[in-house]
């Protein structure tokens, strides 16, 4: 197989977009990171992103690679999150895709580029399907360090799947519940004794109501998210396309908790979320994670992402759930002009501890 065969280009147009989108919709190795609306999200602070699609005689992508362009001219780098992701059956078109990848990053004159390809760090055979595997040890991709230098573009490390089972011995959720800790299970029958209510939110208000909530939650927590001003563009564009789900908990007809939660990859991915606290413990986590497994399986789903990111406290509510950390093999990187990755590390901590206030600069910037 030749990249030859194949149609390729480096594109952002809103065709190619949207056939992307629905790739990685329905392809079981499609990526929450991979996706447009969410590349296209970092324009709001000036920094602008490509894909490249690679397609067949009949025009229908077989695989691709979206970026990020970070920085100012002459002075960039270049960001690959989740990718490739290449259809099965495609696999050898990998190495041609690196290589077109390191060819853009010289074009465009970075200084420095890296990508997080979904390659599993160990075998787990029940998701061979989502994943890549078995890059030979001579591919190009090694020739790359180890590691990341440039964090202000979060690539996810892999996967938290619970597992769900088909088969005739017992339910799929009657599988999944006994795959939870005791802890977990007896968290869950309290909360649907608390007459707790599932409704997904798609109208901009409630949209809006439901992040604010999220937002209270990440201040009260000390961890960072991106305002509602800068992400509302991107959920409310995938809500309508089908690729994001808002479902919301509320207690006595009053809202209480959200969930932001990408349907994307044949799978449900878990994003970020928070919830009202309160003097009485209403397990309101354990309610919409345990809402969106009983959803994953409806749609005959085989895993639930609750994700990999969080606090040990965070983490720790997570493998209740049965939902362990499946790692990528993790970031390659290549300096392209040392000189200017000495000055970018130079002044990396200045970048970090003033991270808020230039993006406020670069978002008001007028070109």
């Amino acid at each position: 197989m030749k990249i030859s065969d194949f149609k390729t280009c480096w594109t952002s147009s809103e065709t190619d977009l949207k056939q992307w989108d629905a790739f990685l919709r329905d392809n079981p190795r499609g990526h929450c990171q991979q996706v447009s609306h969410w590349l296209s999200s970092f324009k709001i602070y000036c920094l602008d992103f490509e894909l490249l699609v690679v397609k067949d005689s009949n025009s229908k992508i077989v695989a691709g690679l979206g970026v990020v362009i970070v920085g100012i001219p002459f002075f960039r780098v270049l960001v690959a999150p989740s990718g490739p992701i290449i259809s099965s059956g495609f696999e050898d078109l990998f190495e041609p895709i690196l290589k077109l990848f390191l060819d853009r990053a010289k074009d465009k004159k970075v200084f420095y580029c890296h990508i997080n390809v979904p390659v599993l760090k160990n075998n787990v055979s029940l998701l061979e399907t989502y994943c890549l595997s078995n890059i030979p040890q001579e591919s190009i991709l090694f020739t790359g360090k180890v590691g990341n230098e440039f964090i202000h573009v979060y690539g996810i490390n892999g996967l938290r799947p619970v597992f769900i089972k088909y088969d005739e011995e017992s339910s799929p959720y009657d599988y999944v519940f006994s795959k939870f800790n005791s802890n977990t299970r007896r968290n869950i029958k309290a909360a649907y004794k608390n007459k707790l209510e599932l409704r997904y939110a798609t109208s901009e208000i409630d949209v809006t109501a439901a992040y604010d909530v999220i937002e209270r939650n990440a201040k009260i927590q000390g961890y960072d998210i991106r305002s509602w001003a800068d992400s509302k563009r991107m959920i409310m564009g995938m809500i309508q396309e089908g690729l994001c789900l808002v479902p919301c908990c509320y207690s006595d007809g009053v809202l209480k908790g959200a969930l932001i939660v990408f349907d994307i990859g044949q799978r449900l991915t878990y994003v970020y979320g928070g919830i009202i606290r309160e003097e009485k413990d209403l397990k309101l986590g354990h309610f919409m994670h345990n809402e969106m497994i009983k959803l994953s399986i409806e749609k005959g789903y085989k895993f639930y992402d609750i994700s990999v990111n969080g606090s040990e406290g965070v983490t720790r509510f997570k493998k209740g759930f049965a939902g362990n950390h499946v790692e990528f093999i993790g970031n390659r990187y290549w300096v392209l002009n040392k000189w200017k990755f000495f000055i970018y590390k130079k002044f990396n901590s200045l970048i970090v501890r003033n991270k808020f206030l230039i993006a406020r600069i670069l978002k008001w910037r007028v070109f």
